[in-house]
């Protein structure tokens, strides 16, 4: 009877070292029925957010694709240019969220800002996206433009000496780029010309009279100036006027500009990949920043040099990423990519 009794003294009233044991087996079981939903995330769900199916969202999106670890999930959306399915697809993710995601295209990151505000989202292909409240605190993003300064140092690598360099712009579209352009080509011994136009209508006007003033014309990703029937007004009056047109799409300089600084997006994608695993790596690194495209490649019209007598330098020949000529001043063949995303 007293052996009973202290048996079972024993069975309801464990050792310290019981008890110990059977505190870290329940801390073990909660620990992972609360930590499996993060060992599966860490092991790499990201989802892809597109605006719609855009050519040159397709080839970020590939890049970003090759730049991953082949173990890594990745799903893809498309809100087919529609904000409020994209909103309803980023209510979805807060649910179930995943890792990171990357928006492609305004309005995917219109939807990533407006319904996700935990998880880490990366976007790119979004033109002016300060004026969108982009990026916000758990967003970074990559710009569609190539600053200033990398500009003005490519204009000036194949126009050594042309100093008056103008500019159509639309103050809210590009106002701040143009006051920070200002400042560095006076720096670097440019004069740059500004004209503010408003609409389409005052392209005419203003072309008319800033070409005679200048030696060439700096064309912008602005989409008050760039549009389906601006760029062969712009296109030829600049060639009619024999002033150097640089922009930033290599179509563009297919079609007669002297030359581009092109953003390819596939590169963008690489980009945006690198920057994932980063984040991925280093879930505590900051976000809200924006970030310079990398690596853009400078395109060159070789016909449209010749007919304006230009000689370029053929150390720029050499670097050139795109190379285009033809017969006549201007080499005509169609391109695939769109000039403004």
């Amino acid at each position: 009877m007293t052996i009973f009794k202290r048996a079972s003294v024993m069975r309801s009233t464990p050792s310290y070292l019981q008890q110990v044991f059977l505190e870290r087996c329940w801390w073990l079981v909660v620990c992972v029925l609360v930590m499996s939903p993060i060992s599966a995330a860490s092991a790499g769900e990201i989802a892809i957010l597109k605006s719609s199916d855009l050519s040159y969202y397709e080839q970020a999106i590939l890049g970003f694709r090759a730049g991953l670890p082949s173990t890594m999930q990745v799903h893809e959306y498309n809100i087919d240019g529609h904000l409020a399915q994209g909103r309803e697809i980023g209510r979805a993710f807060r649910a179930s969220p995943p890792t990171l995601v990357f928006a492609v295209g305004l309005k995917a990151a219109l939807a990533a800002k407006l319904e996700i505000f935990d998880t880490p989202v990366i976007f790119c292909m979004v033109l002016n996206p300060e004026s969108h409240g982009l990026p916000t605190s758990n967003m970074t993003g990559i710009a569609v433009r190539t600053s200033p300064a990398t500009q003005l140092t490519a204009i000036r690598s194949i126009l050594p000496d042309r100093r008056r360099i103008g500019v159509l712009y639309d103050e809210t579209q590009s106002g701040d780029f143009i006051r920070n352009a200002h400042r560095l080509a006076k720096q670097d011994g440019f004069e740059l010309v500004p004209v503010a136009v408003r609409s389409s209508e005052d392209l005419a006007p203003a072309i008319r009279i800033l070409l005679p003033k200048i030696d060439a014309l700096w064309l912008l990703q602005d989409q008050t100036v760039i549009s389906e029937s601006s760029i062969p007004f712009l296109l030829e009056s600049t060639i009619d006027a024999k002033v150097a047109l640089f922009t930033f799409s290599s179509t563009l300089v297919q079609q007669g500009a002297l030359g581009a600084l092109v953003v390819d997006p596939w590169a963008v994608g690489q980009q945006a990949a690198r920057m994932a695993r980063t984040q991925l790596n280093d879930p505590l690194k900051p976000a809200g920043t924006l970030h310079e495209p990398e690596h853009p490649q400078l395109a060159l019209n070789l016909n449209t040099a010749e007919y304006l007598g230009l000689r370029l330098s053929p150390d720029v020949i050499r670097i050139a990423g795109h190379i285009f000529s033809g017969p006549g001043p201007v080499a005509r063949e169609s391109a695939p990519s769109d000039p403004i995303p």
